[in-house]
């Protein structure tokens, strides 16, 4: 039997020596925000009571209250829309990649221009891990879907840690990658709540 791509991505992660990192991360969120009771009923209530047992209340709070569908969403709502947010971000951000791919300044470093290509390859994959989660997250396999967001924030890790290496050179990305950090921590906090 073939082993399906939860396994497959965790293999890779650990090929990598990133999976400690990541893994450790989705713990101590996961750990950190599972306690669920007493969540409101009434969706403003339910959004406030839902970001404040997320690491990073502001972006929380920002991401729900500007999507359509928020205010009447349950739980399990707002998990999708937190979810959804993420995958619009890695989407924006790899079609951001490509046009900076283009921009002489990368295109004519040689190192850069390999770096950049390493992101393409790791949002497209982090975009990948993301659309399977949302089909995790409408079965109810809320500890697949948090490690999918995971694999993903690895992948954002992996691009920005590649500019790294080079003395002197910075990351494009850089606020793109810990904003979509962010993001999917707190999708993995708020999953959390679901289980």
């Amino acid at each position: 039997m073939a082993p399906d791509r939860v396994t497959l991505r965790m293999e890779m992660d650990t090929r990598r020596g990133c999976s400690s990192l990541s893994l450790s991360r989705l713990l101590t969120i996961t750990f950190t925000f599972m306690a669920a009771s007493g969540l409101p009923d009434n969706s403003d209530d339910l959004i406030a009571a839902t970001c404040n047992r997320t690491p990073y209340l502001d972006v929380c709070m920002s991401t729900l209250t500007s999507r359509r569908g928020s205010r009447s969403a349950d739980l399990h709502g707002l998990a999708a829309i937190s979810l959804d947010a993420c995958i619009a971000h890695a989407k924006a951000t790899l079609s951001y990649a490509r046009g900076l791919s283009r921009h002489d300044g990368i295109a004519n470093d040689t190192y850069a221009s390999g770096c950049l290509a390493d992101c393409l390859e790791e949002y497209g994959e982090a975009v990948d891990d993301l659309h399977e989660s949302a089909g995790a997250l409408r079965r109810g396999s809320y500890d697949t879907v948090n490690v999918l967001l995971a694999g993903a924030m690895t992948n954002s890790d992996t691009c920005e840690s590649g500019f790294g290496e080079k003395p002197g050179l910075r990351s494009p990305l850089t606020e793109r990658n810990q904003y979509f950090g962010k993001l999917c921590s707190n999708s993995i906090a708020i999953t959390g709540l679901l289980g």
